[in-house]
């Protein structure tokens, strides 16, 4: 009789480890509101590895963890409610996560919650249709008065447009910021923190997002000390942010800026002339890495 021997299955079948994604909520403050985007999610990669947890890593030559944010801060703004999705594993008990992670988070960064949610759950910056915002401007009355500033609200709201210019794929291109602003108003003055504050709703979709600093310059107070604090983001998978966006148009890309420049397309190779090298052939084989280098928007 022939004894068979147990053959390992290959990767493919394999059973797949256990998983948790975990979507956390928590307060970025004035401590740390200069941290670009890129020092935030290190801040997090290095907590999380601090606090001991199992972070799930994705496979290739330089493995990434499984962090998705779901709007990312500009340097000088704070956020209320920032969300972030985590992968874990294997998967441990919510209340142990929270813990560990409130334990090792530096000043500036407060955990408010976390609640675990399906792996097939779309990324929640793909989701985003608007963000609140409280805009604090800290100046004296008599250096910014509050009549000349309504008066700046309402010329910014009686216009059609306002053109702003950014920059992507190394070109400069013109956006019309005024369609993005749904809300704009004046909420007062703070006399004890002598700061005026302002609201500002603005439409947060893919191409198409209001940026409170370019509304600051443009309503002329770049110049003032301030403070941006997102207070809170609205979601398209939630029932109650969708009705109060439904009184609001969806601006297009296309609406605010027909010109901005496309991305490049992927794959294609310059043929080069044989025995011909000069300073152009240099410029276009450059490092991806430069090529690619282009301002987050």
């Amino acid at each position: 009789m022939t004894q068979t021997v147990d053959q390992p299955l290959p990767p493919a079948m394999a059973k797949a480890p256990a998983r948790q994604r975990v979507r956390f909520t928590y307060e970025k403050g004035e401590a740390i509101k200069f941290i670009g985007h890129q020092d935030e999610m290190r801040l997090w990669e290095r907590t999380l590895r601090r606090a001991d947890l199992p972070l799930l890593y994705k496979q290739g030559f330089n493995p990434q963890p499984h962090i998705q944010f779901a709007a990312p801060l500009g340097l000088g703004m704070t956020g209320v409610q920032e969300l972030l999705d985590v992968t874990f594993s294997p998967p441990l008990p919510l209340e142990e996560l929270v813990a560990r992670i409130r334990h090792k988070l530096p000043p500036g960064v407060r955990l408010l919650d976390g609640r675990e949610v399906p792996l097939k759950t779309a990324s929640p910056q793909s989701l985003t249709i608007g963000a609140d915002y409280t805009i604090l401007i800290f100046a004296e009355p008599d250096e910014v008065n509050e009549a000349e500033l309504r008066a700046r609200l309402d010329a910014f709201l009686a216009g059609s447009a306002c053109w702003r210019e950014r920059e992507r794929h190394g070109q400069r291109y013109s956006y019309n910021l005024r369609p993005l602003v749904f809300v704009l108003r004046y909420s007062g003055y703070d006399e004890a923190a002598g700061e005026h504050r302002i609201f500002l709703r603005v439409q947060m979709r893919a191409g198409a997002t209001g940026r409170p600093d370019e509304l600051v310059d443009a309503l002329g107070f770049d110049d003032y000390a301030r403070t941006l604090r997102r207070e809170r983001i609205y979601f398209a998978d939630s029932e109650s942010d969708v009705a109060v966006f439904a009184a609001y148009p969806v601006v297009s890309q296309e609406e605010i800026s027909p010109e901005r420049p496309k991305p490049r397309r992927k794959g294609r190779k310059r043929r080069r002339t044989a025995g011909r090298k000069n300073d152009g052939d240099r410029k276009n084989n450059q490092p991806f890495a430069q090529k690619a280098a282009d301002e987050f928007d």
